[in-house]
């Protein structure tokens, strides 16, 4: 019997087969012998679910059906995982090590909020490493903690609750304010994946900016620093 605890990795897609295969590769290629592997697709029709069916051997569950949005596909693999801790790892990002796992395990603390390392990558093959130092203000003020490099108990979900689905892109971070409000921040320096960083269009960006505020407001910070922060971002963006 393996004693090792067992690890949830939860992939959610949609017509993602231009980037799914990579996933999916990392994680058939980590070394640490304790995975559970989930993916909830979203009813693609590209082409990607012929990609999962065609790596059923490494994927534990999978599903391909309508979903109300990424937020709600999140909440669906957490509620399926039954490891005692949960990766949600996006369809177009991937591990950055085979061995990231079998080094990242062994620094969980079930009493903090866990997140590690992360690298974005570029369209030109750049990549800049992002590994903040935890504050909970800063939180206030921009994802400095990375959702992609969270890593969090089952317990965790249970008491915290689900992914709020009346946000549309910022759902991640509300969750993020939730556990570290709770279990505090432990940063750790091992680069856990590689997320690609698109283009950020205009409407993504007023939408995103939109949320952070209505949603920092609802954990406490008030309406006029809410208001001064979406500004600064906005203008800041801009330049």
């Amino acid at each position: 019997m393996n004693t090792q605890p067992l690890v949830s990795i939860v992939t959610v897609s949609f017509n993602s087969a231009a980037t799914i295969g990579r996933t999916i590769d990392s994680v058939r290629a980590q070394t640490y012998p304790n995975i559970e592997f989930i993916v909830i697709d979203g009813g693609s029709t590209d082409g990607t679910v012929d990609i999962i069916r065609d790596n059923a051997d490494v994927i534990s569950r999978w599903v391909s059906e309508p979903d109300a949005g990424i937020y709600d596909a999140m909440n669906k693999g957490v509620r399926q995982a039954t490891g005692d801790w949960i990766h949600i790892l996006n369809s177009d990002d991937f591990y950055a090590d085979p061995d990231v796992l079998e080094r990242a395990v062994p620094l969980l603390d079930p009493q903090r909020t866990n997140y590690f390392a992360m690298w974005r990558e570029f369209d030109d093959g750049r990549r800049d490493l992002q590994n903040w130092a935890y504050s909970r203000w800063r939180l206030f003020v921009s994802a400095f903690l990375p959702h992609p490099g969270l890593i969090v108990s089952r317990e965790q979900y249970e008491a915290a609750g689900l992914y709020d689905c009346q946000y549309r892109v910022a759902a991640d971070h509300d969750m993020i304010l939730r556990l570290t409000r709770r279990w505090p921040g432990l940063g750790h320096p091992v680069p856990l994946t590689v997320m690609a960083q698109g283009g950020f269009s205009e409407q993504n960006m007023l939408r995103s900016l939109r949320e952070f505020q209505r949603m920092t407001i609802a954990h406490g910070l008030s309406s006029p620093l809410a208001q001064a922060v979406y500004w600064f971002k906005r203008v800041w963006w801009r330049v």
